[in-house]
């Protein structure tokens, strides 16, 4: 079992860089959402910042099923002999906790000196922040209150499977979905939810009204890693993909046919008369874009596989490795460069790296002074 494991293709590598690129895309998604905001940054082909800069906005929402598959496929590969799931499952959430509790720390003391007004309003206000139910300080932490009710979920996941089958708990996953009406917009299972008078209780007490559409992604890794299918495609395409101009020609295909079917989701949706751009604002054009994300996703990871297989890339990688705290910091970061560089109509490309920089920073002096406090506790367990 041990050897079969080393010999995965989408392995802990894999895996890591695809956590790499899903942190390129969220930047990318937060920078460039919003073209009427961003009309300071000169384009990445000169003018004003707009079109090209919103593609690669609107595609990279794609980053958030990416990481819950990855998480999902993830923790089912740590999860499947583990003889102690709830004590593996309270060690992880003692450490996402640590990481998110020290970013709010450093979030609420950056806010404070660079605007001079304490985001906390309130001793609720601060102990709902500090338990990820109120996000009202950083809107991008929404994802963490999800990962948290998904880890809760894991050991029960696991035992599940164990006891039935992967396939019931996909098809479980799934119905969760179809009833995540307002948000995933099947406006069939709206009004049935509406008539039985449960609306307000699903869908409009936070956290809980975003878990419904995420942990599809969730269950869609966890369920391809238990039935072992997304291993078995991806070692037959290998095998059959030969020469490797045929894997790298295949994966670009599967890569542009994600991305842009994803960005003209809704124009092909009007097109067949399923869908209408009337009314609909860009938030609303956004979300709608999601609703294939659990099949695209796995489509996407496939093909970045098949093109980076064999070969490592160092730089997805480290950002792989780093990408809880990029991920719970980056939405402060933007806003104060946002803030600093738009009187000077920055190039957008260097506001991207600009951003990055500062993400993996701050996510090195996390690592480097947790790593150094580890070490402190130890030498002093010693000696006690």
């Amino acid at each position: 079992m041990q050897e079969q494991r080393e010999t995965l293709i989408f392995s802990r590598q894999q895996s890591t860089s695809i956590k790499g690129v899903a942190i390129v895309m969220l930047i990318l998604h937060h920078l460039f959402l919003l073209p009427s905001q961003n009309h300071f940054l000169t384009g990445i082909f000169g003018g004003s910042g707009g079109g090209f800069e919103f593609f690669l906005s609107s595609v990279g929402k794609l980053c958030i099923p990416l990481f819950f598959f990855v998480s999902g496929y993830g923790l089912w590969q740590s999860s499947r002999d583990d003889c102690h799931l709830w004590q593996s499952m309270l060690r992880r959430l003692q450490n996402i906790y640590t990481i998110y509790i020290v970013t709010v720390l450093v979030t609420v003391l950056l806010l404070f000196l660079w605007t001079g007004v304490f985001p906390l309003k309130s001793w609720r206000h601060a102990v709902e922040t500090f338990l990820g139910f109120n996000v009202t300080i950083n809107g991008s932490w929404w994802f963490f209150i999800i990962y948290v009710e998904l880890l809760l979920l894991t050991p029960m996941a696991v035992l599940f499977v164990r006891r039935f089958s992967w396939g019931l708990l996909l098809c479980l996953s799934f119905i969760l979905y179809l009833l995540s009406a307002p948000v995933s917009g099947f406006p069939y299972f709206a009004r049935v939810i509406e008539s039985m008078g449960l609306t307000s209780t699903l869908y409009k007490t936070f956290p809980v009204n975003l878990f419904w559409p995420n942990q599809l992604y969730f269950f869609t890794g966890f369920c391809l890693a238990v039935s072992g299918i997304f291993e078995m495609i991806l070692r037959r395409s290998l095998n059959r993909l030969h020469p490797s101009f045929w894997r790298y020609a295949t994966a670009l295909v599967l890569i542009a046919a994600v991305l842009s079917f994803r960005y003209f989701f809704v124009d092909i949706g009007e097109f067949f008369g399923v869908l209408s751009k009337k009314g609909i604002n860009i938030f609303q054009y956004i979300m709608i874009n999601t609703r294939a994300d659990f099949i695209l996703a796995p489509v996407f990871i496939f093909a970045l596989v098949l093109l980076s297989y064999r070969h490592k890339s160092p730089i997805l990688s480290f950002l792989g490795n780093y990408s809880a705290a990029i991920w719970l910091i980056h939405g402060s970061i933007i806003l104060i460069v946002f803030t600093s560089l738009k009187p000077y109509h920055p190039w957008s490309p260097l506001v991207f790296l600009v951003v990055l920089f500062f993400c993996v920073l701050y996510a090195l002096a996390y690592t480097g002074i947790r790593n150094l406090w580890g070490r402190l506790a130890f030498k002093q367990g010693i000696k006690s």
